[in-house]
């Protein structure tokens, strides 16, 4: 599986274009910038044919409405997130007041064990609540070997996302951070944020999720 990695919007937001073969590819929070996140796309032989949301804030959306007109692609977002999608209060889209918040809508409301396929690769949805009440992971691959897991902003490289903002929670972040770290094997995890890093290295040094806590 072939990922390609893009840092788009001011908050350097990590958006994924997952190649799932026979030229078809999965979106995941594609944060603005969707002429170049088609292009990128385009140029790697690949069109784009799900829009996947790990959670409703702006910087993680920007470009969905975007993306979802040009190639008819739909929108996946946890059920407990939709709301996000045409608030930008809740959205977070004060952030950034000199840009204006651009609001979608959802195709396909996901849960917990949810699984999306496309092409090649299928993406199982682990409801992962804390950062916002419906933040996911999605996991590809694993059955206790090495997998992907697509972790937004629940889990970065020796850090975690914040949970101060609407609909976060702390010690509902802690319990998904349990889920993650019950995964059997080994998983790469790209982010929402930061460089990509390991499960195994995150169960290790990150002080969120290392097994000494």
């Amino acid at each position: 599986m072939d990922i390609i990695r893009l840092v788009l919007s001011p908050l350097a937001t990590n958006c994924y274009i997952i190649d799932a073969g026979n030229s078809e590819a999965a979106v995941i929070d594609p944060a603005d910038d969707g002429e170049r996140i088609l292009a990128e796309a385009q140029g790697a032989g690949l069109a784009i044919k799900k829009i996947l949301l790990t959670h409703g804030h702006f910087d993680h959306t920007g470009a969905a409405s975007f993306i979802k007109e040009k190639t008819g692609a739909p929108i996946y977002i946890h059920k407990a997130d939709e709301e996000m999608l045409s608030d930008g209060v809740k959205a977070l889209a004060f952030f950034t007041p000199d840009r204006p918040f651009v609001t979608c809508s959802p195709d396909t409301l996901l849960g917990d064990g949810d699984t999306v396929t496309q092409g090649d690769v299928t993406f199982r949805v682990i409801s992962t609540p804390g950062h916002t009440a419906g933040s996911v992971c999605f996991l590809c691959g694993g059955d206790g070997g090495r997998g992907v897991l697509f972790s937004g902003d629940t889990l970065f490289k020796d850090s975690i996302g914040r949970t101060d903002m609407y609909s976060g929670s702390s010690d509902t972040l802690m319990r998904s951070l349990d889920k993650l770290r019950e995964l059997d094997g080994d998983y790469d995890v790209y982010p929402g944020h930061g460089e990509p890093t390991t499960l195994a290295a995150e169960k290790r040094y990150n002080p969120f999720l290392a097994d000494f806590i």
